[in-house]
């Protein structure tokens, strides 16, 4: 899905298309500005009086607006642990319909997400260069950028990209550090180092603060380091669970 096609919407109680979206968005507003307006006009109070109720009505409206964007960030990060590409592009594109150029860039980092899900490198890698360049997003993006390198074969440059912002001594939050690790993985097989990338995938593939979709693709390379040992059985394992942790992830098909 490209930015700027028609993208499916997501109302209220789940269900889509655009009047429940836009329920979803005003129900509530609309439910207290005529909650408010009604207050002020029957109750017994002086011009201050009904300012200050205006200013509860302001209050009221900004907590809601909060709620909304802090739920639309949580759902995108619930759909990235689980690996459910398809989600992540469609809330990433509604909220780039929704906001400027200068304050999309955050919304082209969850599609490159989205993408590295998908298993649609080309596409990853065009929606970095619009993402993030600051802070834990950065790091993000530099591990979307080497896996996307990796599975488009040019490892020199993952590995360029990884030195220079994933190095050991860059300081890390955890779910980054995850990520740093997975790409580091994902980049050893790349380079035919098995037993550095099985050192590090048999960390991932147990943790459960990785989420279902790293983990899933942990167990992806995992089977791809047995497949190269020829050690068929443990390879058909890893491919089941991958399949399981993620079934609508690239690496279940």
């Amino acid at each position: 899905m490209t930015v700027g096609a028609q993208v499916p919407r997501t109302g209220f109680a789940g269900k889509r298309g655009l009047v429940w979206s836009l329920i979803a968005s005003w129900l509530v507003p609309s439910i207290m500005t005529g909650a408010y307006i009604f207050l002020m006009a029957t109750s017994e109070t002086d011009t201050d009086g009904k300012v200050w109720e205006g200013v509860g009505w302001t209050f009221v409206l900004t907590l809601w607006f909060m709620f909304r964007m802090l739920t639309a960030h949580a759902a995108l990060a619930r759909a990235v642990a689980v690996g459910d590409a398809e989600r992540v592009l469609e809330l990433a594109d509604r909220r780039l319909a929704q906001r400027g150029p200068k304050r999309s860039r955050l919304y082209h980092a969850y599609r490159a997400l989205g993408h590295d899900i998908r298993g649609d490198w080309p596409a990853a890698l065009a929606d970095l260069d619009r993402a993030p360049s600051h802070g834990t997003w950065r790091m993000i993006a530099a591990t979307v950028r080497v896996g996307a390198l990796v599975e488009t074969g040019r490892v020199a440059e993952a590995r360029v990209v990884f030195d220079a912002e994933l190095g050991p001594t860059r300081p890390r939050d955890a779910q980054s550090d995850i990520r740093a690790r997975l790409a580091e993985a994902r980049l050893r097989w790349a380079e035919k180092d098995l037993d550095g990338a099985e050192r590090l995938l048999g960390r991932l593939t147990d943790d459960v603060r990785a989420g279902s979709g790293i983990r899933a693709t942990a167990h992806f390379y995992a089977a791809r380091c047995a497949e190269a040992r020829g050690d068929t059985a443990a390879a058909t394992r890893h491919r089941a669970k991958a399949r399981e942790l993620a079934p609508g992830s690239w690496v279940a098909r």
